[in-house]
């Protein structure tokens, strides 16, 4: 089974939309391009849906090579990653990313605790990304990746 990516547990703000039709309400810094990586498709385009109607311009992939040839592309601002998937981890996308993007704000998700190890490793090589834990509670994710906006 795989671990959910919402807490939807806690209230939703009146300030995020969640469903329905429209663009937000300006949360996100107008054009803001987010590439959302995750091998669950339905998470990924979840997570597309939120940020788009919440002022952001956020693409999905679904693989991690996929996610570094759309960056060179996109040339994104935030880079949202799960950590475990096949082929090329979170840890090692957001990597090869970083040499072609290395002004973008890298932000992994992941609700596995081996995951940590992978980051310690990373560290290792001087790699440090923020970690959000899954579940994470829609509001939650928005107002993390509002810090730099």
């Amino acid at each position: 089974m795989h671990a959910h990516l919402f807490n939807t547990d806690a209230p939703v703000s009146s300030t995020v939309v969640v469903d329905g039709e429209g663009h937000g309400d300006g949360l996100g810094r107008a054009g803001k391009r987010v590439l959302v990586v995750d091998d669950e498709a339905l998470i990924a385009d979840t997570i597309v849906q939120i940020l788009n109607r919440n002022g952001f311009q956020a693409s999905a992939v679904y693989s991690g090579r996929a996610a570094v040839e759309a960056a060179r592309d996109l040339q994104p601002e935030t880079v949202l990653s799960d950590v475990a998937m096949p082929h090329l981890d979170g840890v090692e996308t957001a990597i090869e990313i970083r040499a072609h993007c290395p002004t973008a704000r890298i932000v992994l998700f992941s609700g596995q605790a081996a995951t940590m190890e992978i980051l310690e490793r990373a560290r290792a090589l001087g790699h440090d990304f923020e970690l959000l834990p899954k579940p994470i509670h829609p509001v939650e994710l928005l107002k993390r990746l509002q810090v730099s906006s």
